[in-house]
């Protein structure tokens, strides 16, 4: 019932459509005719307006032609950046951007796959429940945009966002917490080349915290990243400030804490040494969840996806999505593996077998799973 050649087309269509964080409005708008036209009712709320961005998440819902309780998909429309000027082609059994932007289909994949589960549901005339879609804006930017959503609109108890590498038939059921800091290193200036003895570095400072982090993989539930480092003065002045950001994840609180109390202090210590001083900004982004594998949208989940015919595998992720926020707020979600390739970077692909099965995987889901 998937029709191969729509869904790429679909798929492709999407992909062109400029959509970086908090610049989805094409995205919204065109997402929004289509839905109509399969019979969705659609709202669009007012995050747009709260965090600055042209558009707002999207929510719409499909009353059912079936039994049965209704069931949440969920997608982001935005991309990271490079993510304007998207041209997608096929290049062999991949799709693929020209090189110069990602392609998008972290999340296109899933909108796509939506769209066309929907589409043969209702060629083929198959019964169904109620179906709900949370279509989110500034996903990229720690789940902004679903951390502003009402979640008290929603009436279905099994939730599917759509939205993780791997191949299709992998389910994740544990991700991380994230926390996000920024400090700003202060140090005293002086001329570099008549006095530089008067003078405290605040890049010295900020080189020797971060040669004393534990960075990247700390274990296999725990990881921090410095990702960016910027001062900027002339060579012949000791620079009085440096500022420097990153974050750290884990999927246990305890081990989470940890690390940005060892980050901190680290921090701390280079500065009291070197006669300067930090101030450090400790920002939460999202929290944690683990699911067990009998939870009901895991169950469904599995028995859609031995009924396409792949194999099934539960997982953990180190990556976040807006199933924590759903799970957070009493909403048993699951995330469905795509497909795709190389993402966040300008050789990101899409499969074209593994598109076709992610929608099929949706469509079986939609339709009972088995059951």
């Amino acid at each position: 019932m998937i029709n191969r050649e729509r869904l790429c087309r679909t798929f492709m269509e999407l992909c062109a459509i400029d959509s970086e964080p908090k610049g989805e409005r094409l995205m919204a708008d065109r997402l929004t005719k289509l839905l109509l036209e399969l019979g969705f009712t659609v709202s669009e709320d007012g995050t747009g307006q709260l965090i600055g961005g042209s558009a707002g998440n999207l929510f719409a819902r499909l009353e059912g032609s079936g039994a049965g309780e209704a069931l949440l998909f969920s997608c982001h429309m935005d991309r990271v950046v490079p993510g304007r000027g998207v041209r997608p082609r096929i290049a062999g059994d991949y799709i693929v951007s020209d090189g110069n932007t990602v392609l998008g289909a972290d999340d296109a994949s899933g909108l796509a796959a939506l769209l066309e589960g929907v589409t043969a549901l209702k060629q083929a005339g198959l019964p169904h429940p109620p179906l709900e879609l949370v279509l989110t804006v500034a996903e990229e930017l720690a789940l902004v945009g679903a951390s502003h959503f009402d979640t008290g609109r929603i009436t279905a108890r099994a939730c599917f966002v759509i939205d993780a590498a791997g191949p299709v038939g992998e389910i994740v059921l544990r991700a991380p917490e994230q926390v996000k800091f920024a400090a700003t290193f202060h140090g005293k200036s002086a001329h570099a080349g008549f006095a530089p003895e008067q003078g405290v570095s605040a890049i010295q400072v900020a080189a020797a915290a971060i040669g004393r982090m534990k960075l990247l993989r700390i274990d296999e539930e725990t990881t921090a990243n410095i990702g960016s480092i910027c001062a900027s003065g002339p060579t012949n002045i000791v620079p009085e400030r440096c500022e420097l950001q990153g974050e750290v994840r884990s999927l246990q609180a305890d081990k989470l804490r940890a690390q940005v109390e060892a980050i901190t202090a680290a921090m701390e210590a280079a500065a009291r040494e070197f006669g300067g001083r930090v101030e450090i900004r400790v920002s939460p982004c999202y929290p944690s969840y683990t699911l067990g594998e009998d939870c009901n949208p895991a169950r469904r989940a599995a028995r859609a996806a031995e009924r396409v015919g792949v194999p099934v595998r539960f997982k953990s992720t180190g990556g976040g999505s807006d199933a924590n926020i759903f799970n957070s707020r009493g909403l048993e979600t699951v995330v469905l593996s795509c497909g795709y390739e190389g993402v966040h970077t300008t050789a990101e692909r899409m499969p074209l077998e593994q598109l076709e099965l992610l929608a099929r995987w949706v469509l079986a889901i939609m339709t009972g799973g088995g059951e």
